[in-house]
């Protein structure tokens, strides 16, 4: 359903803004592929280092490779396509390193949760600067930005907690849920620190890329845009559409019409949806194209 209206939303803006087509098609002249080439090769940067994350939140690396890592990235990015939220990118790095699946499913699922983090810090931080700093804008809305910003600033204080806290694990291994699936967090308890701070370095490394694709492809469209601009508009989208119920993979659809949503419904809004479908094409869509690849030719999975 969400889906739907975010669809019917998209269609409504470009009916209201019908030259944008035509203007869109111009500036997506030969002239953009140096542009789109650079953020094809970003995303493989952007994958490997959730490698790097996930390899260092395994409880076992002396006898795992960090290909073999980097391939279950891939084929769980093909699985994660087809669930909502991509929560299912636990599955397919489980097919290729499946000697420990207990513990690739809750390093999984732990590194998400760090990636959560940033995404919610990043989202404080754009709704603080505007809060501050873009007052003229906010108007009567400002104090909606306010509560907004005492929001993210709960959430937080409280995925950092979890994080840095060893606390939870015991009342999470009692849950029935975990029980049925088997699954512990024991080994969570035992990551340092220090550990957690280089993990968390990796999952902001990887946001930054995210920044540098928008970027990237706003200057190939010729969009008059600064940097500052690029990475509060990035925290906005990301840090709303987490929240937003979608089944679409990677909020296909609903990630496109908040952007829109962001800038009023304005020509500057299609293009920046634009720019948000050809980030998600790159990164989701042909890394799962590139999981299927080796996949299919994995001497690890027996058909």
């Amino acid at each position: 359903m969400v889906l739907v209206f975010a669809i019917a939303y998209i269609l409504t803006c470009i009916e209201s803004q019908k030259n944008i087509i035509s203007l869109i098609a111009k500036d997506f002249s030969t002239t953009i592929i140096p542009y789109f080439i650079i953020i094809f090769l970003l995303q493989f940067v952007n994958w490997t280092l959730e490698a790097l994350k996930f390899y260092f939140l395994l409880p076992y690396t002396k006898n795992l490779t960090f290909s073999n890592v980097l391939k279950s990235v891939y084929v769980g990015n093909l699985t994660a396509i087809v669930t909502p939220k991509r929560l299912g990118n636990f599955i397919g790095r489980n097919w290729i390193l499946k000697e420990k699946a207990q513990e690739v499913t809750i390093s999984t699922i732990s590194g998400n949760f760090f990636q959560l983090f940033i995404t919610i810090m990043m989202a404080f931080s754009s709704f603080l600067y505007l809060y501050f700093f873009k007052t003229q804008f906010l108007l009567e809305f400002k104090y909606y930005f306010l509560l907004l910003v005492f929001f993210y600033s709960f959430l937080l204080f409280l995925t950092g907690y979890t994080i840095f806290n060893n606390n939870w694990h015991p009342l999470i291994n009692k849950l029935k849920l975990i029980k049925y699936f088997n699954i512990s967090t024991d080994h969570l308890t035992s990551i340092s620190s220090i550990k957690k701070i280089r993990v968390l370095f990796f999952a902001m490394s990887r946001y930054w890329i995210f920044i540098f694709q928008y970027y990237v492809l706003f200057k190939g469209l010729s969009i008059s845009i600064d940097f500052i601009e690029v990475i509060i508009l990035v925290g906005l989208l990301f840090g709303t559409v987490t929240f937003l119920p979608s089944f679409a993979p990677g909020n296909l659809g609903t990630r496109e019409a908040l952007s829109i949503f962001i800038l009023g419904g304005s020509a500057l809004g299609i293009k920046f949806a634009l720019v948000s479908f050809l980030v998600w094409l790159v990164n989701v869509a042909f890394s799962a194209v590139i999981g299927a690849g080796i996949l299919f030719t994995s001497k690890t999975i027996k058909w």
